[in-house]
């Protein structure tokens, strides 16, 4: 595993240690309302699709989900290690999220391609769709609630890096 002091990452913001957690409610709080544009896309199928929501969601989706997870693998995963309390298990968490992260990334590049062809109105299977966002949206729901209950539980905002644009 990579320490806090690992190899530069090419993001300004990250190696600067200008993202904290604060950031990382924040961008859980996006996935979160993208779930909730996906569900309703998903609640809209097959007869009342709004074919410009779609395209929204299918050009959000792989950016939102590889940004917070790069955050999370290369800065919060490391710090969380770092902590005191590190132990085994934590680190068998760590291991299981950064393969969901995988996971959740090749099915947000395919729900990305299904939503494209949906919103410029080619023929799709509808209920093959339709269960691809309900599989998608749900479990990144299940992935933020586990984060936010068991891995981020009783980790304050200020023990990571603030934003240095953040005023105090």
């Amino acid at each position: 595993m990579a320490g806090p002091n690992a190899a530069k990452t090419g993001n300004a913001r990250l190696d600067a240690g200008k993202w904290g957690l604060d950031w990382l409610h924040r961008a859980q709080e996006e996935q979160l309302a993208l779930c909730h544009e996906l569900e309703e896309i998903a609640d809209s199928l097959p007869g009342s699709v709004n074919r410009q929501k779609c395209i929204y969601a299918a050009k959000a989706l792989g950016p939102l989900i590889k940004g917070i997870h790069h955050y999370e693998e290369t800065v919060l995963f490391p710090q969380l290690q770092a902590a005191g309390e590190a132990n085994d298990h934590l680190a068998s968490t760590l291991e299981r999220l950064k393969f969901e992260h995988c996971e959740d990334e090749c099915f947000a590049e395919e729900l990305t391609d299904a939503l494209l062809r949906l919103g410029s109105g080619s023929a799709v299977n509808m209920e093959a769709v339709g269960y691809m966002l309900r599989g998608f949206f749900e479990g990144l729901r299940r992935h933020i609630a586990f984060e936010r209950e068991h891995l981020l539980m009783g980790v304050r905002p200020d023990d990571a890096p603030a934003p240095a644009d953040q005023v105090s």
